[in-house]
Formats: C-alpha cells, sequence, structure tokens
C-alpha cells in the first residue's frame, strides 16, 4: 500500500527529478491512499507546475485513490503530531492520515524533509527510503 503526499504525487502529473521513481512504486502498489487535504495541495501544484492537462490527469485518476477524510480524531492526532513531531499542519495531517492505515504492507511516499523524518520516525516505510 502506498500513501502520497502531494510533494510525491505532483512527480506522477509533472516530470521532476525522482519522477519514475513515484511512477514504479504507483505501479506496484496495490493500493493508493491520501488524506482529502491531499486533492486541493496536489491540484494547485500540478497546475502551477503542469498546466490544465496535467490536472485533468490528475483529476480523472482521484477516483483511483483511497481518501482519509479530515474528522475530529484526525484533526486531533495531527495537532498532536504537529506539536510533537514541529511538523507543519498540513504535514502533520497527511502523517495522522497514514497512521490510520494498516502499517504492515505501508510506505509513506514525501519529498518535504521534516514529513520524511516524522514518518521514519513513526517507524512506516518511506518514499524515497533517505532524503536530505
Amino acid at each position: 500500500m502506498l500513501y502520497l503526499d502531494a510533494s510525491a504525487l505532483v512527480k506522477r502529473y509533472v516530470e521532476e527529478e525522482s519522477s519514475e521513481s513515484v511512477l514504479r512504486a504507483m505501479d506496484r502498489a496495490s493500493a493508493w491512499s491520501m488524506c482529502r487535504i491531499g486533492y486541493v495541495e496536489t491540484v494547485r501544484a500540478v497546475a502551477v507546475a503542469g498546466g490544465r492537462k496535467a490536472v485533468k490527469r490528475f483529476e480523472e485518476d482521484w477516483s483511483s485513490f483511497d481518501v482519509i477524510e479530515v474528522d475530529t480524531a484526525l484533526a486531533e492526532h495531527a495537532a498532536q503530531l504537529a506539536l510533537s513531531a514541529e511538523l507543519h499542519s498540513l504535514d502533520a495531517l497527511h502523517l495522522a492520515a497514514a497512521l490510520v492505515l494498516p502499517s504492515d504492507d505501508l510506505t509513506v511516499a514525501t519529498w518535504d524533509v521534516r514529513l520524511h523524518r516524522a514518518v521514519g520516525g513513526q517507524g512506516l516505510g518511506t518514499l524515497p527510503t533517505s532524503l536530505g
């Protein structure tokens, strides 16, 4: 199972360094997951870097994602993570969402240094395996 934040998912729709790595991981994964807030982040980032056609491709794929909704429990857990792991708000929501998923076969894809560190600190697999 693969959880992606926007810094990872944008690489599917816009050619960037490590795009091939994300494409391979998505091809191998049994499921793709993302927090609902990732939709907003990804649309914006893809539009800025890749334009309307790239956004359309993302929107066509969105129904293939297992979406973790933001509810009270997730928001409260994210708030705790934001403080304990010194994460920005949206990164804390991504980490809280990933932690809802079964961890035995989970990889979290992120190119955000703080989030990557926090994911590893929770004992989850990361893509890339190391970052900055």
